[in-house]
Parts: C-alpha cells; structure tokens; sequence
C-alpha cells in the first residue's frame, strides 16, 4: 500500500492589470479604462472514496493551477484561472513542511469537500482603478501577485472502529475473515499480512468496520518490521483486539512486548481500550491451560476473551462485548482540521516596512512593488504617482522620518529610484 505522498503544488498567479485609455470616435479624453487583472487558480485537496491509497501522486508529485487572464480594454477584467482538484482517499492527513524540516498540519480529509492548501494570486489592478477626481490620467497598472505555493506530505490513516494487533502468525487474517467478509492473504508463515485489511463486521443489526494491523515485532516503533507504517493505522481505531498466540511460551510476555511498542509509538496508543483475546482455544493444550492463563492475564486488569479463529468458537461472544464497548466509546474525533472550507492562512492587512542599509533605504511594500515591473520608470510622471502611492501607504512619511534627503537612493521591487 502507497500510504505516503510528497507532493508541490502550486496555485495560479493573478493577471496583470491593462493599462489602456479609452479612444473612440466623438469621445475626446475619454480617460482611463484598462481593467483588472483575473484572479489566479487556486489548489484543492479533496477527499475520494473510490481512492484506497496514494498510489496515483507516486509519480504525479507537481500540481499546478492555471494562471488567470490579464485585464482588457473598456474596463474588462481577466478571466480566472481555472482551480486544480487533487483527489486522494477519505482519512488522508495534509501536512506543509516548513524550511527548518518541520511539518505543520493543515487538514484532516474526512469527506468529499475540497480542502484549499495554495490560494490563486489576485489580479493586479489596472488603469482605471486609479483614476480620481483630482487624478484623472493615472500611468500605472499592477502586475498580478505570483499563486502560493507549497511542498505537501500526504499521509493516509485509515479509518476503522476496532483494530486487530499483534504479533505475525498469532492468527488475525483468519479471525478478520470469520468475522467478515474480507479476503487476507492466510498461509502458515509469518508476516503473511504486509498491507491493513479492513473489513466490514454484522453482529446483532449492528456494523463496525475492523481492521487487521500487519504483524508488529520488538523495535516496530522505530521502524522495524514496518513498524511505524502499520502503527500510524492502529492510531484511528477506538478499541483494540490484541490478538495472542495461546500457543506462545509465554502469552503475558508477548503481551507486554506489543504494549510497550505501542507506548513508545506514541503514549496515547497505551491508553486505548483493549482487549486481550487468547486464540486457538480449539487445541487441547491451549483448552488445557486457559483457566490459569485466564487468571494471569485478568491480573493486568484487561478484559479476556478465549476463541478459536479457525472454528469460530467464542467469537460470537467477543464480537458481543465489542458492540457493548463501542456504545460507549465516543466517535474518532478529527481534531486538526477547523470549521470552513480554507485551511491556507487568511490575507492579512497590506503591511509594509522601511531599512536602510549601505547608504541605501529599502522598501518593502507589496502592492507597491507589484507597480514597479508594468511602469516606465524613465517616465517623470510614473516617479510622481509612484511617490503618491508611497504616500497612500505610509512609506513616504516613514522615509522622511527617517531623514531620507533629495537624491538618496530609494529601493523597492529590485529598481534603484532617486529621492526628489
């Protein structure tokens, strides 16, 4: 199973802002009328339930959204760029990984609404945007913002009620097809099992979903075995059958060992309901010690249960106690994804700010910069309606504060300005 994914996605840049004035016949300075820039596409996740693994972004790891149309003449705004949808299967986590080789969660896929991870660039403005009374031949347009962009880690985690643990061989493929309808691999051979199994259980008109955890051994929350590919599973479930082998020399023993990788996997994992159940009861040595190796394990205060997964015996009884138990656990409750379709940080406020360094005063101002790659900067007027938007946005004043002087050198958006 393909249950891991990277992948890059990146969202659709805004058009440009058009700079046009309006020339028509009998409409003498008919003004400024380019118009805005379209707003770019934007980038979904959006879960599937005919999708069972990740296996189709093995090889497609680069989404990318279109980018939208440029502003028009006559006040026409671009067209938008056209959204990519990223199908993965229900129960899939979403990280971003962050520069300093973190992750942070972004969302938990739990039904078929579309996630948002990378928001399309808004288009840039065009001429008549800055059209005023006082002003009424603006000579500037934006270039539309670049789309967000962003390196994903996909992890699926399926989703069941009960989770079957324990050790390779100790019989879990065949109580999962006693239990239901599912087909596991079942051979005589450890590590039979090398992907989870879920299949769907019918006891008393009621229904749980079950799942076969593969085989785990000593050192499986390190990695051993595939040990954490088979833990990340059993995280989902509300209760667990730890299966053991009746057979084993030490049934206690083996008991503690899966315990205690569960706890060193993760500490929430040792606190999830249990059950101990003891199979292959049908084989007389097992019958022969289960009344002292009933009281053993009932010390550990751990409900036990003795079945037999090759005749059925005892499992009417344990898949009894189940439903009991699930009535009273809650439902899994996905914690990290919030209320509302968008999970990308919302815009904040235009900021900007003002350095300066090497006989040189820096500004960085967003939207102002997004002026400086459509202008033409030999033009005295464009440098006059620069300035006025340096003003709009409170950088004019906060260089004079900080006693920028007629012929310094202004720098914003990557070009040299001298101040007048």
């Amino acid at each position: 199973m393909i249950d891991i994914a990277k992948i890059t996605v990146r969202a659709g840049g805004g058009g440009n802002g058009c700079i046009s004035f309006r020339r028509e016949k009998f409409v003498p300075k008919g003004g400024p009328n380019g118009g805005d820039g379209g707003t770019g596409g934007n980038v979904y996740i959006v879960g599937d339930r005919s999708l069972n693994t990740l296996l189709h972004l093995k090889y497609h790891t680069t989404w990318r959204a279109k980018r939208a149309a440029h502003g028009g003449s006559n006040k026409k705004r671009g067209a938008n760029g056209e959204d990519v949808l990223i199908s993965v299967p229900i129960g899939t986590v979403v990280w971003r990984l962050t520069g300093d080789n973190g992750r942070e969660a972004l969302a938990d896929i739990s039904d078929a609404k579309p996630v948002m991870v990378a928001r399309g660039g808004s288009g840039g403005f065009g001429y008549a945007r800055f059209a005023t009374s006082t002003h009424q031949e603006p000579i500037l347009a934006e270039k539309g913002e670049e789309g967000e962009g962003a390196t994903l880690l996909l992890e699926l985690k399926l989703l069941a009620d009960v989770g079957v643990i324990g050790q390779p061989n100790a019989g879990k493929s065949t109580l999962l097809s006693v239990c239901s309808a599912a087909k596991p691999k079942i051979a005589p051979y450890p590590f039979t099992t090398t992907d989870p199994v879920l299949g769907v259980v019918s006891s008393r008109n009621k229904d749980f979903v079950m799942m076969e955890v593969p085989g785990l051994i000593e050192g499986a929350h390190k990695g051993i075995g595939l040990g954490h590919e088979f833990l990340r599973h059993a995280e989902r479930t509300r209760l667990l059958l730890h299966l053991l082998d009746g057979m084993s020399e030490d049934v206690l023993r083996d008991w503690r060992l899966i315990n205690r990788e569960l706890i060193s996997f993760d500490i929430a994992m040792g606190k999830k309901p249990q059950f101990m159940v003891v199979n292959k009861i049908d084989i007389p040595e097992v019958a022969q010690v289960s009344p002292s190796l009933r009281k053993e394990l009932e010390a550990q205060g751990v409900p036990v249960f003795f079945v037999s997964a090759a005749t059925g015996e005892g499992v009417d009884i344990l898949l009894g106690k189940v439903l009991e138990a699930l009535d009273d656990l809650p439902k899994y409750d996905l914690k990290i994804r919030p209320d509302g379709p968008a999970i990308v940080k919302p815009r904040m406020k235009e900021a900007f700010r003002v350095t300066y360094e090497n006989g040189v005063y820096q500004i960085y101002a967003p939207r102002v910069e997004r002026l400086i790659p459509l202008a033409n900067m030999k033009d005295w007027r464009v440098m006059v309606q620069l300035w006025r938007e340096l003003q709009r946005v409170g950088a004019a004043k906060v260089l004079e504060d900080m006693g920028v002087q007629p012929g310094d050198t202004v720098r914003i958006g990557g070009v040299d300005m001298e101040w007048f």
